[in-house]
């Protein structure tokens, strides 16, 4: 089945997303699980710590991802416009996608965040993400995986589904399940975790008068009348990986990595951006301004420049004006006569020459002198050099791209640079954005430098915590991706083989890295990214300790404040299933699963009060 081409820009890059998401998943082996595992890796408590709030910079992370908090009478205003806009059936479909599209990308995120996560605990990841991102509060009822035989089912109950409040809010009660998005969410999690097109169908629905809504998934050949499901989801690119499709007949993108001379990584707006305009001149012979500040990447934008345009086969030469002297600077740019000065004993050619039929690159251009700034104005007027000493016009055929950290319209207000010069260079201005303006980036440079490093050195540690995540994320990089390649380099040093990196691997000279987030707790609360876990964990038991006083004679006793308990381990017990069940608004099996005991554990202990 081979998708059609989307004149829509945008379901195109998610049709391309899906697609490039398909071909890094790996096969998931799991002999046999049955329902989620209480305890494991990722545990609800690791998924609520990727939870990062940065307020100054108006950003909200989960997982690496940007969020938003929307009101939910919002998100039912604009579902109920959808439907009135499109009709019943094509809101639902949209809806659907859109989930599909979130589930797909919370799997890739769980899935490179904890690489060696055991398996069931990677499956619940996804409900307990869906609870976290306050959508809808899942009780499993049945969770069945063979991946030998590929055998998969799921049953679950959806309570308090925003979802379906919205939509009663609007329409009422009907003969319809009406939690479309929650439903695309849960088939697009679940299939791209497990490499195959797995679909979910909601049974019972509140929408329908139902007191929980009920939601079973199963591989796609396993469900009678699939097709409508498939032209909501629009899941196409998992059909050649399902024995419910034709094998072969869609091919999967290859994702291409980025090699040691090619590191274009991003999928923020803002580089975007910048990359569009950059493959847009590249073609072209124009002259090109690159404006940025330090540690951006001036010096990649102009070599990948360099190679997409028609003169990738002829040199690129590179000169950073800030590092010689002014003594040597115009020798260094048009060459040498013999005999120009003392020691010169033989014609040199410069870095015009050089460039000849390629590309030059003039970093920190701010920086050359008037009379240097003149020489190279005629140069990109005549397209001619002549050498120091030297008396005859050389023609030079050269694309000059220039980059600079300064605004170059105030060094021309100061005196210190040559507007007419300004004008020659600004043909085609392209500004690279700071790194704290394109965080969504950040994980994915994290893991390019990583593997690079990694390679280089000969080290293997196993990943990032999920306290340095988010501390770097919220961190307001003055170095932009210079420093965060430094601090990743110096990270896989430290941290070594078979270690978790964390923000003390990345101290320098004993001072740690500041960031200026706040994260969430697994209680629920705020607190400051970064801090001590010890010391949280600490305060967090104080807090609770002072409106709880089993737990503040079990907190004295392991401080060694008392020397004897001063309460049963009974009573403890039972606050702590107490404390669980509010938590989880009563569902006895989160209630289970946050105590790492069985729902039948927690059954007894509320029968035996």
């Amino acid at each position: 089945m081979t998708r059609k081409s989307s004149s829509n820009p945008g379901r195109a890059m998610g049709d391309e997303f899906l697609k490039q998401l398909l071909s890094q998943q790996k096969r998931l082996i799991v002999d046999h699980a049955n329902q989620f595992g209480s305890s494991g890796l990722p545990s609800a408590e690791q998924l609520a710590e990727t939870v990062a709030f940065a307020p100054q910079d108006g950003n909200i992370w989960l997982c690496g991802q940007r969020m938003m908090l929307l009101q939910g009478a919002a998100f039912g205003a604009i579902r109920r416009e959808l439907v009135e806009a499109l009709g019943l059936d094509k809101a639902r479909g949209l809806l659907t996608r859109i989930g599909w599209q979130a589930g797909a990308r919370d799997a890739a995120q769980v899935s490179a965040q904890w690489p060696e996560g055991d398996h069931a605990s990677l499956y619940s990841a996804g409900p307990r993400l869906h609870m976290l991102e306050g959508m809808v509060n899942v009780e499993v009822v049945r969770f069945d995986i063979d991946s030998s035989v590929g055998h998969f089912y799921s049953e679950f109950f959806w309570h308090n589904s925003l979802e379906a409040d919205e939509h009663i809010a609007s329409y009422g009660l009907g003969s319809e399940p009406a939690c479309w998005m929650e439903v695309g969410y849960a088939s697009g999690y679940a299939s791209s975790l497990l490499g195959r097109l797995v679909v979910f169908r909601e049974q019972e629905c509140r929408c329908m008068g139902h007191s929980a809504c009920r939601i079973v998934g199963k591989p796609a050949e396993q469900w009678d009348d699939i097709d409508t499901d498939l032209a909501h989801l629009d899941a196409s690119d998992f059909l050649s990986r399902s024995t419910y499709g034709s094998a072969g007949e869609t091919e999967m993108a290859e994702l291409e990595e980025p090699s040691e001379d090619q590191a274009m990584v991003g999928i923020s707006a803002a580089f975007v951006a910048a990359s569009q305009q950059l493959y847009r001149v590249a073609p072209t012979q124009a002259t090109v301004l690159l404006t940025g500040e330090s540690g951006v990447g001036k010096e990649l934008f102009a070599r990948t420049l360099h190679q997409a345009s028609p003169r990738r086969h002829t040199p690129l030469v590179a000169l950073n004006c800030a590092a010689l002297p002014e003594t040597l600077l115009e020798a260094e740019l048009f060459g040498v006569e013999r005999g120009a000065f003392t020691g010169a004993d033989r014609s040199r050619p410069g870095r015009f020459e050089r460039a000849k039929g390629g590309t030059l690159f003039l970093d920190e251009i701010a920086t050359l002198s008037l009379s240097a700034q003149s020489k190279i104005l005629r140069v990109l007027q005549e397209g001619e050099i002549e050498r120091v000493g030297g008396t005859t016009a050389i023609p030079v055929d050269v694309r000059v791209i220039a980059a600079t950290n300064l605004d170059l319209r105030r060094e021309v207000e100061a005196g210190r640079f040559r507007e007419d010069l300004l004008y020659r260079l600004n043909v085609f201005p392209i500004h690279l954005p700071p790194l704290r303006e394109r965080r969504e980036d950040i994980p994915l440079l994290m893991s390019y430098f990583l593997r690079k490093f990694s390679a280089r050195h000969g080290l293997k540690p196993l990943g990032f915590s999920t306290r340095l995540v988010n501390a770097l994320l919220t961190y307001r990089f003055p170095g932009n991706i210079r420093e965060l390649q430094n601090l990743i380099e110096r990270g896989v040093i430290a941290a070594g083989h078979g270690e978790l990196m964390d923000l003390v691997h990345l101290a320098e000279a004993g001072e740690p890295l500041r960031s200026s987030g706040i994260g969430l707790t697994a209680e629920g609360r705020l607190d400051a990214v970064g801090g001590e876990p010890q010391a949280r964990a600490e305060v967090a038991v104080a807090d609770q300790a002072s409106v709880e006083p089993e737990l503040a004679d079990l907190q004295a006793f392991l401080s060694g404040r008392e020397r004897v308990l001063g309460t049963s381990l009974k009573e403890i017990e039972q606050r702590l299933v107490h404390l669980a069940l509010e938590r989880t608004g009563g569902n006895l099996t989160a209630a289970a699963q946050m105590l790492g005991m069985s729902r039948a554990q927690i059954s007894y202990r509320l029968k035996g009060e």
